[in-house]
Protein backbone atom coordinates (compact mmCIF):
# COMPACT_ATOMS: atom_id res chain seq x y z
CA UNK A 1 0.00 0.00 0.00
CA UNK A 2 1.93 3.29 -1.23
CA UNK A 3 0.67 5.95 1.23
CA UNK A 4 -0.18 9.84 0.80
CA UNK A 5 -0.18 12.22 2.77
CA UNK A 6 -3.30 14.33 3.31
CA UNK A 7 -3.76 17.09 5.87
CA UNK A 8 -6.50 15.75 7.54
CA UNK A 9 -4.03 12.77 8.57
CA UNK A 10 -2.45 15.16 10.67
CA UNK A 11 -5.34 15.82 12.98
CA UNK A 12 -4.73 11.79 13.66
CA UNK A 13 -0.93 12.13 14.56
CA UNK A 14 0.76 11.92 17.98
CA UNK A 15 1.35 14.54 20.09
CA UNK A 16 5.11 14.50 22.03
CA UNK A 17 4.36 17.26 24.64
CA UNK A 18 6.20 16.21 27.73
CA UNK A 19 3.25 16.19 30.52
CA UNK A 20 1.83 13.74 33.70
CA UNK A 21 2.88 12.26 36.70
CA UNK A 22 3.62 8.73 37.80
CA UNK A 23 5.31 6.94 40.73
CA UNK A 24 8.96 5.82 40.07
CA UNK A 25 9.18 3.09 38.94
CA UNK A 26 11.30 -0.15 40.65
CA UNK A 27 15.09 0.41 40.83
CA UNK A 28 15.05 4.12 39.57
CA UNK A 29 16.45 6.18 42.74
CA UNK A 30 14.99 9.26 43.20
CA UNK A 31 16.35 12.91 43.24
CA UNK A 32 17.60 14.77 46.02
CA UNK A 33 14.69 17.31 46.87
CA UNK A 34 15.33 20.89 45.36
CA UNK A 35 16.66 23.66 47.28
CA UNK A 36 16.58 27.27 45.90
CA UNK A 37 19.83 28.08 44.66
CA UNK A 38 18.68 31.57 43.15
CA UNK A 39 20.30 34.76 44.92
CA UNK A 40 19.34 38.58 43.46
CA UNK A 41 18.14 38.00 39.76
CA UNK A 42 20.81 39.58 37.46
CA UNK A 43 18.61 41.76 36.10
CA UNK A 44 14.32 42.40 36.01
CA UNK A 45 11.84 43.89 33.59
CA UNK A 46 8.21 44.32 33.71
CA UNK A 47 6.68 43.60 30.90
CA UNK A 48 3.96 46.68 29.83
CA UNK A 49 0.24 45.61 30.76
CA UNK A 50 -1.79 44.30 27.68
CA UNK A 51 1.58 42.27 26.66
CA UNK A 52 0.99 38.42 27.02
CA UNK A 53 4.33 36.92 27.27
CA UNK A 54 3.61 34.00 29.90
CA UNK A 55 1.71 31.58 27.20
CA UNK A 56 5.03 31.27 25.40
CA UNK A 57 7.68 31.82 27.89
CA UNK A 58 9.01 28.43 27.86
CA UNK A 59 9.40 28.21 24.08
CA UNK A 60 12.35 31.59 24.23
CA UNK A 61 14.96 31.36 21.64
CA UNK A 62 18.89 32.74 22.56
CA UNK A 63 20.57 34.36 19.71
CA UNK A 64 23.42 35.64 19.29
CA UNK A 65 23.46 38.58 22.39
CA UNK A 66 19.55 38.60 22.82
CA UNK A 67 16.73 36.54 24.38
CA UNK A 68 13.80 35.98 22.11
CA UNK A 69 10.40 35.58 23.32
CA UNK A 70 7.18 35.60 21.28
CA UNK A 71 4.19 37.59 22.86
CA UNK A 72 1.00 38.82 21.59
CA UNK A 73 -0.50 42.65 22.03
CA UNK A 74 -4.25 42.05 20.82
CA UNK A 75 -5.45 39.97 18.29
CA UNK A 76 -3.93 41.60 15.44
CA UNK A 77 -0.26 41.32 16.50
CA UNK A 78 2.98 39.05 16.04
CA UNK A 79 5.31 40.38 18.48
CA UNK A 80 9.01 39.55 19.19
CA UNK A 81 10.24 40.56 22.93
CA UNK A 82 14.14 40.82 22.42
CA UNK A 83 16.43 41.13 25.70
CA UNK A 84 20.07 41.82 25.89
CA UNK A 85 20.99 38.21 27.55
CA UNK A 86 23.45 40.55 29.77
CA UNK A 87 21.84 43.56 30.57
CA UNK A 88 18.15 43.01 29.70
CA UNK A 89 16.65 45.39 31.57
CA UNK A 90 18.13 48.36 29.87
CA UNK A 91 18.66 46.86 26.81
CA UNK A 92 15.71 45.51 24.89
CA UNK A 93 13.29 46.09 22.06
CA UNK A 94 10.01 44.78 20.65
CA UNK A 95 9.19 44.29 16.93
CA UNK A 96 5.57 43.75 16.01
CA UNK A 97 5.88 41.38 12.76
CA UNK A 98 2.44 42.21 12.04
CA UNK A 99 1.56 45.55 12.55
CA UNK A 100 -2.00 45.67 13.49
CA UNK A 101 -2.80 44.35 9.79
CA UNK A 102 -6.56 42.54 10.39
CA UNK A 103 -6.19 40.39 7.22
CA UNK A 104 -2.52 38.65 7.45
CA UNK A 105 -1.66 35.67 6.82
CA UNK A 106 2.26 34.10 8.65
CA UNK A 107 4.49 31.89 8.09
CA UNK A 108 7.68 30.82 9.48
CA UNK A 109 9.75 32.79 12.52
CA UNK A 110 13.40 32.02 12.94
CA UNK A 111 16.29 33.64 14.16
CA UNK A 112 20.07 33.34 13.22
CA UNK A 113 23.07 32.63 14.95
CA UNK A 114 24.04 36.28 14.52
CA UNK A 115 20.79 37.58 16.37
CA UNK A 116 19.23 38.49 13.15
CA UNK A 117 15.13 37.47 12.95
CA UNK A 118 13.66 36.18 9.59
CA UNK A 119 9.51 36.22 9.11
CA UNK A 120 7.39 35.00 6.59
CA UNK A 121 3.74 36.52 5.89
CA UNK A 122 1.64 38.31 3.38
CA UNK A 123 -1.15 40.49 3.36
CA UNK A 124 -4.09 38.60 2.63
CA UNK A 125 -4.38 41.24 -0.42
CA UNK A 126 -0.92 40.75 -1.25
CA UNK A 127 0.05 38.59 -4.66
CA UNK A 128 3.03 37.36 -3.43
CA UNK A 129 4.55 36.77 0.45
CA UNK A 130 7.66 38.32 1.80
CA UNK A 131 10.64 38.28 3.96
CA UNK A 132 11.75 40.34 6.36
CA UNK A 133 14.80 40.52 8.46
CA UNK A 134 15.12 42.63 11.50
CA UNK A 135 18.34 42.90 12.91
CA UNK A 136 19.84 42.07 16.76
CA UNK A 137 18.82 45.95 17.45
CA UNK A 138 15.03 45.89 16.19
CA UNK A 139 15.67 47.60 13.27
CA UNK A 140 14.30 46.26 9.89
CA UNK A 141 16.98 45.30 7.85
CA UNK A 142 15.47 44.29 4.12
CA UNK A 143 12.49 42.92 2.72
CA UNK A 144 12.70 40.20 -0.20
CA UNK A 145 9.31 39.42 -1.96
CA UNK A 146 9.05 35.86 -2.89
CA UNK A 147 6.77 33.27 -4.58
CA UNK A 148 5.22 30.69 -2.10
CA UNK A 149 2.35 27.96 -3.51
CA UNK A 150 1.89 25.62 -0.90
CA UNK A 151 4.13 25.19 2.17
CA UNK A 152 6.15 27.99 2.25
CA UNK A 153 8.11 27.59 5.17
CA UNK A 154 11.72 29.44 6.43
CA UNK A 155 15.11 28.03 7.98
CA UNK A 156 18.43 29.11 9.19
CA UNK A 157 21.40 27.09 8.26
CA UNK A 158 24.03 26.89 10.68
CA UNK A 159 26.30 29.24 8.41
CA UNK A 160 23.60 31.90 8.71
CA UNK A 161 22.27 31.62 5.32
CA UNK A 162 18.16 31.07 5.22
CA UNK A 163 16.13 28.54 3.61
CA UNK A 164 12.93 28.95 1.81
CA UNK A 165 11.20 25.40 1.17
CA UNK A 166 7.87 26.04 -1.15
CA UNK A 167 6.05 23.05 -2.92
CA UNK A 168 4.17 23.18 -5.94
CA UNK A 169 1.50 21.25 -6.36
CA UNK A 170 1.08 18.55 -9.24
CA UNK A 171 -1.69 19.49 -12.08
CA UNK A 172 -2.68 17.30 -15.42
CA UNK A 173 -0.30 18.88 -17.55
CA UNK A 174 2.59 18.96 -15.06
CA UNK A 175 4.63 17.23 -12.14
CA UNK A 176 4.69 19.01 -8.78
CA UNK A 177 7.64 20.00 -7.54
CA UNK A 178 9.53 21.24 -4.23
CA UNK A 179 12.49 24.20 -4.73
CA UNK A 180 14.66 25.17 -1.68
CA UNK A 181 16.01 29.08 -2.19
CA UNK A 182 19.05 29.94 -0.19
CA UNK A 183 19.31 33.37 1.11
CA UNK A 184 22.56 34.97 2.01
CA UNK A 185 22.08 37.33 5.32
CA UNK A 186 21.71 40.39 3.28
CA UNK A 187 18.45 39.13 1.56
CA UNK A 188 20.40 38.27 -1.75
CA UNK A 189 19.73 34.74 -3.39
CA UNK A 190 22.22 32.52 -3.43
CA UNK A 191 21.23 29.41 -5.23
CA UNK A 192 18.11 27.86 -5.78
CA UNK A 193 17.48 23.89 -6.35
CA UNK A 194 14.41 21.90 -7.24
CA UNK A 195 13.28 18.55 -7.27
CA UNK A 196 10.66 16.60 -8.41
CA UNK A 197 9.97 13.80 -6.05
CA UNK A 198 6.59 13.52 -4.47
CA UNK A 199 6.22 13.57 -0.86
CA UNK A 200 6.57 16.23 1.92
CA UNK A 201 9.63 18.09 1.84
CA UNK A 202 11.12 19.88 5.41
CA UNK A 203 14.82 21.40 6.31
CA UNK A 204 16.39 20.07 10.00
CA UNK A 205 18.09 22.12 12.60
CA UNK A 206 21.54 20.98 11.24
CA UNK A 207 20.57 21.86 7.46
CA UNK A 208 19.96 18.15 6.39
CA UNK A 209 16.92 17.77 4.36
CA UNK A 210 13.97 15.38 5.23
CA UNK A 211 11.45 14.21 2.83
CA UNK A 212 8.44 12.48 4.48
CA UNK A 213 7.41 10.18 1.39
CA UNK A 214 4.60 8.56 2.70
CA UNK A 215 5.69 4.77 2.85
CA UNK A 216 8.84 5.77 3.41
CA UNK A 217 11.45 8.62 5.49
CA UNK A 218 14.50 9.81 3.54
CA UNK A 219 16.81 12.19 4.95
CA UNK A 220 19.18 13.88 2.57
CA UNK A 221 23.04 15.68 3.84
CA UNK A 222 21.54 18.99 2.43
CA UNK A 223 19.50 21.14 -0.46
CA UNK A 224 22.91 20.84 -2.64
CA UNK A 225 22.63 16.47 -2.19
CA UNK A 226 18.85 16.20 -3.40
CA UNK A 227 19.45 13.02 -5.46
CA UNK A 228 21.29 10.59 -2.95
CA UNK A 229 19.81 10.07 0.57
CA UNK A 230 22.11 9.32 3.32
CA UNK A 231 19.23 7.60 5.58
CA UNK A 232 15.95 5.58 4.17
CA UNK A 233 13.33 4.30 6.58
CA UNK A 234 10.45 1.76 5.21
CA UNK A 235 7.64 2.81 7.20
CA UNK A 236 4.99 -0.22 7.90
CA UNK A 237 2.19 -0.54 5.90
CA UNK A 238 -0.30 1.45 8.46
CA UNK A 239 2.48 3.67 9.48
CA UNK A 240 2.78 7.53 9.89
CA UNK A 241 5.60 9.92 11.05
CA UNK A 242 4.42 11.43 14.21
CA UNK A 243 3.66 15.15 14.92
CA UNK A 244 5.82 16.93 17.76
CA UNK A 245 2.77 19.27 18.84
CA UNK A 246 5.56 20.60 21.62
CA UNK A 247 7.52 22.46 18.89
CA UNK A 248 6.27 25.97 17.47
CA UNK A 249 5.83 24.65 13.96
CA UNK A 250 4.51 21.26 15.05
CA UNK A 251 7.27 19.67 13.22
CA UNK A 252 7.31 16.10 12.22
CA UNK A 253 8.97 13.99 15.02
CA UNK A 254 12.61 13.68 12.93
CA UNK A 255 15.76 14.83 15.12
CA UNK A 256 19.14 15.34 14.70
CA UNK A 257 21.42 14.49 17.05
CA UNK A 258 25.08 16.05 17.74
CA UNK A 259 27.04 13.30 16.01
CA UNK A 260 25.52 13.21 13.21
CA UNK A 261 22.66 10.53 14.09
CA UNK A 262 18.94 10.88 13.83
CA UNK A 263 15.70 9.79 15.46
CA UNK A 264 12.56 9.10 14.44
CA UNK A 265 9.06 8.42 15.74
CA UNK A 266 6.17 7.05 14.31
CA UNK A 267 3.01 5.29 14.78
CA UNK A 268 0.84 2.83 13.36
CA UNK A 269 -3.24 3.12 12.95
CA UNK A 270 -4.95 1.51 10.16
CA UNK A 271 -7.08 3.98 7.85
CA UNK A 272 -10.16 3.33 7.14
CA UNK A 273 -11.24 5.10 3.67
CA UNK A 274 -14.88 6.00 2.83
CA UNK A 275 -16.14 5.25 -0.63
CA UNK A 276 -16.32 7.94 -3.13
CA UNK A 277 -13.28 9.24 -1.37
CA UNK A 278 -11.97 10.51 2.19
CA UNK A 279 -11.14 8.55 5.06
CA UNK A 280 -12.99 7.98 8.74
CA UNK A 281 -11.78 10.08 10.95
CA UNK A 282 -11.03 9.13 14.76
CA UNK A 283 -10.05 11.17 18.09
CA UNK A 284 -6.66 9.98 18.22
CA UNK A 285 -6.80 10.30 22.20
CA UNK A 286 -9.86 7.21 21.97
CA UNK A 287 -7.02 5.16 20.08
CA UNK A 288 -4.53 2.44 21.07
CA UNK A 289 -1.77 3.35 18.50
CA UNK A 290 1.38 1.60 18.37
CA UNK A 291 3.87 4.07 18.36
CA UNK A 292 7.85 3.30 17.83
CA UNK A 293 11.18 5.06 17.88
CA UNK A 294 13.73 4.37 16.07
CA UNK A 295 17.39 5.47 16.11
CA UNK A 296 20.24 5.43 13.06
CA UNK A 297 23.61 6.40 13.31
CA UNK A 298 25.41 9.61 11.13
CA UNK A 299 25.69 6.92 8.11
CA UNK A 300 22.27 6.04 8.03
CA UNK A 301 22.00 2.90 9.35
CA UNK A 302 20.19 1.50 11.73
CA UNK A 303 20.93 1.61 15.59
CA UNK A 304 17.79 0.32 17.44
CA UNK A 305 14.15 0.13 17.28
CA UNK A 306 12.16 0.32 20.15
CA UNK A 307 8.49 0.37 20.86
CA UNK A 308 6.86 2.87 23.18
CA UNK A 309 4.13 2.44 25.98
CA UNK A 310 1.05 4.87 25.67
CA UNK A 311 2.26 7.34 28.59
CA UNK A 312 5.70 7.33 27.89
CA UNK A 313 7.38 10.41 25.69
CA UNK A 314 10.77 10.21 24.23
CA UNK A 315 12.35 13.09 23.74
CA UNK A 316 15.72 13.54 21.70
CA UNK A 317 18.76 15.59 23.10
CA UNK A 318 22.47 15.06 22.93
CA UNK A 319 23.78 12.29 21.09
CA UNK A 320 20.84 10.24 22.25
CA UNK A 321 17.30 10.41 23.99
CA UNK A 322 15.20 10.14 26.99
CA UNK A 323 12.18 8.78 27.74
CA UNK A 324 9.77 10.36 30.11
CA UNK A 325 6.82 8.31 32.09
CA UNK A 326 5.23 10.86 34.18
CA UNK A 327 8.01 11.68 37.27
CA UNK A 328 10.53 9.31 35.95
CA UNK A 329 12.79 9.60 33.48
CA UNK A 330 15.92 7.68 31.35
CA UNK A 331 18.39 7.96 29.27
CA UNK A 332 19.31 6.04 26.40
CA UNK A 333 22.32 6.20 23.79
CA UNK A 334 21.65 5.81 20.06
CA UNK A 335 22.21 2.40 21.17
CA UNK A 336 19.21 1.99 22.83
CA UNK A 337 21.60 1.45 26.13
CA UNK A 338 20.55 3.16 29.16
CA UNK A 339 23.56 5.70 30.34
CA UNK A 340 21.09 7.13 33.22
CA UNK A 341 18.26 7.66 35.56
CA UNK A 342 15.93 9.77 37.94
CA UNK A 343 12.89 10.40 39.37
CA UNK A 344 11.71 14.43 39.76
CA UNK A 345 9.25 16.33 42.20
CA UNK A 346 6.25 18.58 40.83
CA UNK A 347 3.64 17.81 39.33
CA UNK A 348 2.42 17.56 35.25
CA UNK A 349 6.20 17.95 34.57
CA UNK A 350 7.23 19.38 31.20
CA UNK A 351 10.75 17.73 29.92
CA UNK A 352 12.44 19.99 27.27
CA UNK A 353 15.97 19.84 25.26
CA UNK A 354 18.44 23.37 26.28
CA UNK A 355 20.36 24.57 23.55
CA UNK A 356 23.30 23.26 25.45
CA UNK A 357 22.43 19.89 24.95
CA UNK A 358 21.15 19.73 28.74
CA UNK A 359 17.85 18.50 29.87
CA UNK A 360 15.12 20.54 31.50
CA UNK A 361 12.25 19.82 34.22
CA UNK A 362 9.97 22.00 34.96
CA UNK A 363 6.78 22.55 37.32
CA UNK A 364 5.02 25.36 36.59
CA UNK A 365 2.34 24.39 39.42
CA UNK A 366 5.12 24.10 42.24
CA UNK A 367 7.45 25.98 40.61
CA UNK A 368 10.36 23.50 40.40
CA UNK A 369 13.20 23.52 37.97
CA UNK A 370 15.86 20.67 37.10
CA UNK A 371 18.57 21.27 34.62
CA UNK A 372 19.84 17.82 34.68
CA UNK A 373 22.79 16.16 32.64
CA UNK A 374 21.54 14.06 29.13
CA UNK A 375 23.59 11.36 29.55
CA UNK A 376 23.45 10.78 33.36
CA UNK A 377 20.27 12.78 34.40
CA UNK A 378 22.22 14.01 37.33
CA UNK A 379 20.90 17.28 38.06
CA UNK A 380 23.07 20.57 37.34
CA UNK A 381 21.33 22.94 39.14
CA UNK A 382 18.17 22.35 40.59
CA UNK A 383 15.76 25.58 41.94
CA UNK A 384 12.48 25.61 43.98
CA UNK A 385 11.01 28.95 43.99
CA UNK A 386 8.93 28.48 46.30
CA UNK A 387 11.07 26.76 49.39
CA UNK A 388 10.61 29.18 52.55
CA UNK A 389 7.67 30.56 50.69
CA UNK A 390 4.14 30.88 52.92
CA UNK A 391 2.07 29.86 49.89
CA UNK A 392 3.51 27.80 46.83
CA UNK A 393 3.10 30.11 43.41
CA UNK A 394 3.16 28.75 40.17
CA UNK A 395 6.22 29.98 37.57
CA UNK A 396 7.27 29.21 33.94
CA UNK A 397 10.97 29.08 33.23
CA UNK A 398 13.03 29.48 30.46
CA UNK A 399 16.82 27.59 30.62
CA UNK A 400 19.13 29.25 27.93
CA UNK A 401 21.71 26.47 29.27
CA UNK A 402 24.98 26.75 31.00
CA UNK A 403 23.09 28.16 33.84
CA UNK A 404 21.58 31.18 32.31
CA UNK A 405 17.76 30.77 34.11
CA UNK A 406 14.48 33.20 33.05
CA UNK A 407 11.73 33.35 35.00
CA UNK A 408 7.94 34.74 35.86
CA UNK A 409 5.53 34.12 37.94
CA UNK A 410 1.93 32.91 36.93
CA UNK A 411 0.05 35.83 36.19
CA UNK A 412 2.36 38.53 36.91
CA UNK A 413 4.77 40.71 34.48
CA UNK A 414 7.73 40.63 36.16
CA UNK A 415 10.49 38.97 33.89
CA UNK A 416 13.60 38.17 35.89
CA UNK A 417 16.88 36.33 35.06
CA UNK A 418 19.44 34.76 37.05
CA UNK A 419 23.29 33.12 36.51
CA UNK A 420 23.05 30.16 38.41
CA UNK A 421 25.84 28.68 40.38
Amino acid sequence: MKKSIKPAMLGMAIALGITGASTASAGVAAAAAPTNALADPDWTYEVPAGQDIESLFNRATPSGSNVYFRTEKGASSFVVQAFDRKNGDRKNWTYDLRGNVQNFISGSLVYAPNGDVYFLSKKAEDKSYTIRAVNAQGKLKWTVPVKVDVGGDLSVLPNGDIVLTNSVEATKKAKGYTTFQTFSNDGKLKSEKKTTNSGIFKMLDNGKVLRNGGDKVQVYSGVNALSKPILTYKLPEYGFLSIDFSTMNSAYAVYPLSGGGTLLEFYEQKIEEVKGGGVVENDPSTLDMKRTLVGFDAKGKQTFERSLAKDEKALAVGSGFVLQKGQTLEAYDLNNKRTGAATLEGENLRVMAAPSGEVTVSSKKDGKFYALDAKTLKANYEVDMNAGAERDKGYSFYYAGKGELYTLEAGEKTVSKYTLK
